[in-house]
């Protein structure tokens, strides 16, 4: 190493001049002058001269094109950096991320990850030779900017960061480059990146707002990091793919908070602690944390706090699946600037966040102003703090991370006592497409199924050929039974002392995947015997479509998945004619509930039935004769509005819901609203539209022209709305909005849940009247999705309740909650004639992040109920 760092110094001193001392974590490339010449003679540009100002620059940020172009011109001209299109994004934005090393780490990156593969999987090696691969090897150390759009320093901090080590001859950037393999994803959401940072700039100089006002991501905006078990974004499934080749030992994810939080937080992190997380991970996350508050400090950095906050490792959704994986979570918390790159300053005039000197918080800030440069240059130490320490510390972090957060995976019955030793997925459920759904998520994670050959026995259970088994002694054994427990919230273990309050976490209380997606999933404890086989490839369950029927039959298609949307929408796009039964019937040797889809034969109702059986693994019956029951004929080409409200997370999931199931919709525009009628079938109001996003809206005088579709549509608007619905129209509305509806219809409901109730995002029993066509194939009874919602009393009027709370006690299925009893006997969902037209709310967001899709049916049997007639089948 000596002899290389000596060749340096003197090539450096024959080009450039003598470098003279540099502190550690600071950004060493300014004292070489504006731009350095590269070993193989290619000159690598300064940031300022590339750009024309610093990074932190008050006022300028580098738009993400440009960073693009930059980082590719270092990629080309430095043997230390590797720029790579990992993906293209959900907007078909470039999805880019760097490899920084030395030339012999990237030359031999693919050995690397080979070897952290190895480490990653322990069944069939010792520790000796996990210790040799973790010698051999490099750890590979993931940071991470701007997965919130918003919290633009950390990507102007990547700059300099990326520029230092490609550029830098030092001993600091060598013993990181020689020991350590950097994975730089430059912007977790490069849609809104180019959204934020180009909206910005754009609008200098001018009178709009400089902030974005909607989504900066098409669908779920801020929301993009609680996507970690579901996988819905392209996004995420980008980052994860990422995670699960290249297995970084830690992850530097840069945040920022308001403007009024602490400075800088770093870990250690605050309660609850759930059983998902493995123990290492957690100790060298809060390693990471202390590492960089030390760093801070010696920089003189004031305002660095830790702990008390961030409560995060309860949930898969918040932890992340790379915590899974063996990678220590560090993050960063950074105060945010006003207006994203101008100085924020309090307006008391007294010192930024609290005065208060404790062990979290060893130097409180002492200025009353904050700006985008010492964004930049908080970052930047923490930074290089965080790199330093896994550099410094390869082999440890190897071994531990990767090989024994993975053996204790493998070994989690006798780890962690009480653990099931497997989850059994009986065969022959109610919703074939929402097992589907569930396995292709494990899947995608990695997690190994196994399926029954024949009948077996299991805790004293008996279960039959072609149930699916996930055994928990696996790698990833803490994520299965993370998402498939049901969740019981440690209520003495979340409270900084005996009489203490109770400690929420920061996001939800269950992530029970199997309740959310309407899947019975049943743990045996003990070990058990069985047939079972690996299965290679998850896919729909195989099903077989009956011969035609003939002139005066039907094809039948029951109503309990939750896939019945990809049925109805797929025969709305064929222009194929479609019943539902309002009654059970019996037909094709089997009882038909009320809600089952009748569709007369064709060639093109056959093709289409054809494909969608085949994707979802639902079956299509057959009959050729249709008995005569009561029931519906849906509207050919129902036409679907969403209100969805700008920068409105619930609204951007609804459009992700819709676009997924292929509903036939649009979002509502301010421009609409003179003809409501001519345009749309069904309105649905997502959770979060209040009166005001309606009548208010943007404000055309702060927003550019692109945003005029949500500007308010005042009182006359509001009235338009209303008289859409009594003139026809069917509304639909969720969560909030429910409240929204019984203000703008009158609605006969009034909200009669206690302040009591406490359920900050849980899972609480429910009972459904699957003969009201809102709840057609709902079962009499499965959890729905509370979050501090409305649950009603109906005061009168002629209404249909689909759901209510039971009168039974405690209410609670997964998660936490408290005074629930009150909730007993209140309607979730009701639906009302109003005029000539029909309104449904539901008083819980039953499409909470798409996570609820057991409840799903009730949204779509609202959108196509509402608009279809009354018909008769087998007539």
């Amino acid at each position: 190493m000596l002899p290389r760092r000596i060749a340096r110094v003197l090539a450096a001193v024959s080009t450039i001049g003598v470098l003279v001392g540099v502190p550690l974590h600071a950004d060493a490339s300014r004292a070489v002058g504006s731009a350095v010449r590269t070993a193989q003679g290619k000159t690598i540009p300064a940031p300022k001269d590339y750009f024309g100002f610093a990074m932190g620059t008050t006022g300028r940020l580098a738009g993400f094109d440009k960073i693009k172009q930059y980082f590719r011109l270092i990629g080309d001209r430095s043997d230390r950096v590797t720029y790579q299109v990992a993906d293209k994004t959900t907007l078909g934005n470039d999805y880019p991320v760097l490899f920084v090393s030395s030339p012999g780490n990237l030359r031999n990156l693919d050995q690397i990850v080979r070897d952290n593969q190895r480490l990653a999987d322990p069944r069939g090696i010792s520790d000796q030779e996990a210790r040799r691969l973790a010698h051999r090897s490099k750890p590979v150390y993931l940071i991470e900017g701007t997965l919130h759009s918003t919290e633009v320093g950390n990507t102007q901090a990547l700059v300099d960061i990326v520029h230092r080590f490609a550029t830098e001859d030092s001993d600091y950037t060598d013993d990181v480059l020689d020991n350590a393999v950097l994975m730089v994803i430059p912007s977790g959401n490069p849609d809104g990146q180019h959204l934020v940072v180009d909206h910005f700039n754009k609008t200098a100089g001018t009178a709009y707002n400089r902030v974005y006002p909607d989504l900066y991501h098409r669908y779920i905006g801020h929301d993009n990091n609680r996507d970690w078990f579901m996988f819905t974004q392209r996004e995420t499934r980008t980052r994860v793919r990422l995670e699960q080749t290249y297995r970084p030992v830690a992850g530097h994810y840069m945040h920022q908070a308001g403007a009024t939080s602490p400075r800088i937080w770093t870990p250690p992190y605050d309660e609850p602690l759930g059983t998902g997380v493995d123990p290492i991970t957690l100790a060298s996350a809060t390693e990471q944390g202390a590492h960089a508050a030390k760093a801070l400090t010696a920089d003189g950095k004031k305002g660095v706090q830790t702990d008390d906050a961030y409560g995060i490792f309860w949930n898969a959704d918040v932890m992340g699946y790379s915590t899974f994986l063996g990678t220590s979570l560090f993050l960063t918390e950074i105060a945010a600037a006003r207006d994203l790159a101008y100085p924020y300053t309090s307006a008391d005039g007294k010192p930024l966040g609290s005065q208060n000197r404790s062990q979290r918080l060893l130097q409180p800030y002492d200025q009353n102003t904050w700006t985008l440069e010492q964004i930049v240059a908080y970052a930047k130490t923490a930074a290089y703090a965080g790199i330093e320490n896994v550099a410094k510390n390869g082999e440890t972090w190897l071994f531990n991370n990767l090989y024994q957060v993975a053996r204790n995976g493998v070994n989690l019955t006798d780890v962690l006592p009480g653990t099931p030793y497997a989850y059994v997925v009986p065969a022959g459920q109610r919703d074939p497409f929402a097992v589907l759904e569930m396995l292709r998520l494990f899947e995608f994670g990695r997690v190994e199924i196994e399926q029954a050959r024949t009948a077996f026995t299991a805790g004293g259970k008996s279960y039959p050929a072609g149930s699916y088994v996930l055994r928990t002694r696996q790698p990833l054994g803490r994520w299965i039974d993370q998402l498939l427990k049901v969740d019981k919230y440690p209520e003495q273990a979340a409270r900084k002392c005996a009489d203490c309050p109770l400690i929420m976490p920061y996001s939800e209380t269950t992530d029970n995947v199997g309740l959310l997606l309407g899947v019975d999933v049943e743990p045996v404890e003990k070990a058990f015997t069985a047939q079972l086989q690996r299965v290679p490839k998850v896919v729909p369950q195989p099903v077989r479509m009956p011969n035609a029927p003939g002139a005066r039959g039907a094809y039948l298609v029951a109503p309990d998945s939750y896939g019945v949307a990809h049925v109805l929408s797929r025969l709305q796009k064929a222009n194929v004619p479609t019943l539902r039964a309002a009654e059970s019937f019996e037909a094709a040797g089997r009882t038909f509930a009320p809600g089952t889809v009748v569709v007369p034969p064709s060639s093109a109702a056959r093709q289409t039935l054809q494909e969608v059986s085949a994707s979802t693994g639902l079956q299509v019956y057959g009959t050729d004769t249709v008995p005569v029951v009561d029931g519906f004929r849906l509207k050919a080409g129902t036409r679907v509005g969403l209100i969805r409200g700008a920068n409105n997370m619930p609204g951007g999931w609804m459009t992700w819901m819709l676009d997924q199931y292929g509903i036939n919709y649009k979002v509502v525009s301010a421009d609409d609203y003179g003809d409501l009628a001519g345009k749309y079938d069904t309105i649905v109001l997502s959770d979060g539209v209040s009166k005001n996003t309606i009548v208010t809206g943007l404000d055309p005088a702060k927003n550019p022209p692109e945003f005029a579709w949500a500007r308010g549509v005042g009182e006359e608007g509001w009235s338009k709305l209303g008289d859409f619905v009594s003139g026809g129209g069917n509304l639909v509305a969720i969560g909030s909005a429910s409240q929204t509806a019984r203000d703008l219809l009158d609605l006969p409901i009034e909200n009669a849940a206690p302040s009591s109730v406490n359920a900050p995002g849980a899972l609480l029993r429910a009972t459904y009247r699957p003969d009201v066509p809102a709840a057609w194939g709902m079962p009499k009874s499965w959890p729905v999705w509370f979050n501090r919602d409305a649950a009603y009393r109906v005061t009168g009027g002629d209404a249909e309740i689909a759901s209510t709370y039971p009168e039974d006690g405690d209410l609670l299925a997964s998660g936490y909650a408290a005074g629930t009893a009150a909730l007993g006997g209140l309607a979730n969902v009701a639906s009302f004639k109003v005029g000539k037209g029909h309104a449904t709310v539901a008083g819980s967001e039953i499409t909470f992040r798409s996570w609820p899709r057991a409840t799903w049916p009730i949204v779509i049997n609202s959108i196509y109920h509402g608009p279809s007639t009354a018909a008769t089948t087998g007539r």
